[in-house]
């Protein structure tokens, strides 16, 4: 199979310089951009200046910050001016966005309500509201790519003039551009504003709301078809805005009540541009605090041999993993719900979907379980005389806690690895057949501790200190596609992966991502997405990059990505197109021979009932009369059965070598649908020709 090439969209932005993507700005907002081209110029008259005067430094002193005369003191005076500027329109920007989008999902309510009462909307006033709310949908997007490109222009300026220069004042400013309004702009509300008002608007349409009071609680198990992909940091706006057209936000332990806070008339006042977290005194029931994404952390565990990282790369049939997930922050409290869950993996042929299998267990009972001294049939004798959960849920959550109990005693299994990501969720809160999430800004961390554990806590907390090399940033969102009982993934879907560039990665696994990079002397096999990251890690330390914290000073998490727009900060992904103008596809480079094997079987098992059939008609043709003529249309028909066959072999093959759908079709088969046809009216063709022919000798020596 042939290496493929990557795809032209991967390098586009690339290609594009910064302040070409700069001047693409929407005309009427150009001016409140950074002026990165003068400001630019103006670098290079302070290092003639500086040259001319008193020559470069290597040190930052103070009393040039002070100073306009000297090149440094009117540069910071010009970053400052330009600073709020920017400043000034995010913030002004996002209250317009709020603002508006308060009415509109207001007017989407009246809409509804005026339809619910019997009366009728014209067609031309809900596509009226509807193109309204795709105004703003775009506007939310331009406020984002706002903020990223005047971020990274900042960042760019600053780290220009220190080489021009020589001095080393980059650091402090960018550090300092975090605490900036334009960097702490609240995307969160005016996303879930913009999904109420689609959501109120499909509600208009259909006059069938969905219960206002559903809350997702997530399931004991999970049994679902899966895709997985990649999208770039700077996309993820883009793509929220597509999604909630169509779907709306799942917010975990939240309801539509909970989401319609963000209406009330001193909302507004809750928003923090400071970053502070200060809650409006006035009074008000919405205090800001309302997310669109949620913090999930996930604790891996295996053995120092890896031998689950073993089992679930090689995909072997019935291998299985075991992890702890909690769901917000944890700070150790005793009562926090612990999600111990086991996943394991069936292969397709085999009949059984790979499933995801979970039960609870209060935080201050962990330590003990996971060193198999908890007593679990006492710890469900609790629960039930408490009344917690149905009878059919402890057993089946008692079941899960004996089977990773003995996985972790058997296979000395101890905690390995941390994932921990802002994850945001698109589906009805009343059902689980088709759910978007995607994943971002996540980060790995190494939880493998030389002495096994063998006092609490049983996992790192926050203040804990990491060392560089233990703490691994995922550079892309990531993007799943999850269908329970539903077979096609929508059109709506399809076209919105392909206008971001969305690289689907085959089999990708946050857990073989982490071992691979965190823990690579424990791993055989490394996974096939690897090489792209290897290459990209290899050129990021090439270029001595500007100082800055690390890792550990900055602590697990941070919401900020906004670096994203550079053009490393991503791998250049080697992956193929599916279809004209799909998405992005980045498959393994390997082939399952059974498969391909049983294909040529099939075409041999054909092509040898079109050679009983040719030979009928081989022999009809040295006969005399009529005969003759039917030896010609069976050796024909054989002839048209064999290319239709060779056709269908090769496009079987192609869709054996090739994992270009999105998800399981009930179209897609590899069978040939119309092969037992086709050869079955061959067959009754001779059987009748030969029944004709025996009746017809049968008649002439009769007559003799």
């Amino acid at each position: 199979m042939p290496t493929p090439e990557p795809d032209p969209r991967l390098g586009q932005q690339a290609a594009m310089s910064f302040t070409e993507q700069m001047e693409q700005a929407p005309e009427r907002y150009r001016q409140y951009y950074i002026k990165y081209r003068e400001l630019r110029a103006a670098i290079s008259h302070f290092a003639q200046d500086a040259d001319d005067s008193s020559g470069p430094r290597s040190r930052l002193m103070s009393r040039d910050l002070m100073n306009e005369e000297q090149p440094v003191g009117r540069f910071q005076a010009s970053l400052h001016d330009e600073l709020m500027k920017v400043n000034q329109f995010a913030c002004v920007k996002h209250e317009d966005l709020f603002l508006s989008l308060r009415k509109l999902c207001e007017d989407c309510k009246t809409l509804g309500l005026s339809r619910g009462s019997g009366g009728s909307l014209p067609p031309e006033q809900l596509d009226a509201v509807a193109a309204k709310i795709e105004v703003l949908g775009a506007e939310v997007v331009h406020l984002d790519t706002y903020v990223r490109l005047n971020y990274v222009g900042f960042q760019k300026l600053t780290q220009h003039f220190d080489r021009m220069l020589g001095v080393s004042g980059s650091v402090p400013f960018v550090a300092g551009l975090q605490s900036e309004p334009f960097c702490n702009v609240r995307f969160d509300d005016i996303l879930i504003l913009l999904g109420l008002a689609w959501a109120r608007l499909r509600a208009a349409q259909s006059s069938a709301e969905q219960s206002k009071d559903a809350t997702w609680k997530p399931p004991e198990s999970f049994i679902r078809n899966t895709s997985k992909y990649w999208v770039r940091p700077d996309k993820v706006v883009l793509l929220k805005t597509r999604i909630v057209r169509h779907l709306p936000y799942l917010l975990f332990g939240a309801s539509t009540v909970d989401q319609e806070k963000l209406l009330e008339p001193f909302a507004l006042l809750g928003l923090d541009y400071a970053n502070e977290n200060q809650q409006s005194v006035v009074g008000a029931e919405y205090d800001g605090s309302l997310e669109e994404s949620q913090l999930l952390s996930s604790v891996y565990f295996d053995n120092l041999d890896g031998s689950c990282y073993e089992e679930r790369i090689r995909r072997e049939e019935g291998a299985r993993l075991v992890r702890f997930r909690w769901y917000g922050e944890n700070c150790l409290e005793p009562d926090k719900e612990i999600f111990v869950e086991r996943k394991i993996h069936h292969e397709g042929w085999g009949g059984q979907s790979s499933a995801k299998e979970r039960c609870i267990v209060p935080q201050k009972q962990i330590f003990s379980f996971m060193k198999g001294k908890l007593d679990i049939e006492e710890f469900f004798k609790r629960l039930a005389s408490a009344g917690k959960y149905s009878e059919k849920a402890r057993k089946a959550m008692k079941g899960i806690c004996l089977e990773v109990n003995k996985m972790i005693q058997e296979k000395c299994l101890q905690p390995i690895l941390r994932t921990s990501y802002y994850r945001c969720a698109f589906q009805l809160s009343t059902s689980n057949e088709v759910r978007i999430s995607l994943d971002t800004q996540m980060t790995l961390l190494n939880e493998l501790r030389p002495d096994g554990h063998t006092t609490p806590p049983w996992c790192h907390i926050s203040s804990d200190l990491l060392a560089e090399n233990e703490v691994y940033r995922f550079p892309f969102a990531i993007l799943e596609i999850k269908l329970q009982n539903v077979s096609e993934t929508p059109e709506w879907l399809r076209q919105t992966l392909a206008d971001i560039g969305a690289i689907q990665v085959h089999k990708f696994s946050k857990f073989q991502h982490g071992m691979a990079f965190l823990h690579p002397e424990r791993v055989k096999v490394l996974p096939h997405w690897h090489q792209d990251f290897a290459k990209w890690h290899e050129s990021r330390s090439q270029v001595p990059p500007v100082r800055r914290r690390s890792d550990a000073e900055e602590g697990f998490q941070t919401r900020s990505s906004l670096h994203s727009i550079d053009d490393s900060s991503v791998p250049q992904v080697t992956a193929t197109p599916v279809g004209e103008g799909g998405h992005l596809l980045k498959d393994m480079q390997n082939l399952d021979p059974k498969a391909v094997f049983a294909n040529e079987r099939t075409l041999l098992h054909y092509a040898e009932q079109g050679i009983y059939v040719s030979s009928v008609g081989v022999a009809l043709l040295y006969r005399d009369g009529p005969t003759r003529v039917v030896g010609g249309i069976l050796v024909v028909a054989t002839a048209a059965f064999y290319i239709n066959l060779l056709r269908e072999y090769y496009l079987r093959l192609g869709r054996i070598t090739s994992r270009a759908s999105i998800a399981k079709s009930s179209l897609l088969r590899l069978d040939w649908a119309h092969g037992p046809l086709m050869v079955t009216t061959l067959i009754v063709l001779v059987c009748v020709i030969s029944a004709t022919l025996a009746a017809m000798t049968l008649e002439k020596s009769q007559e003799l």
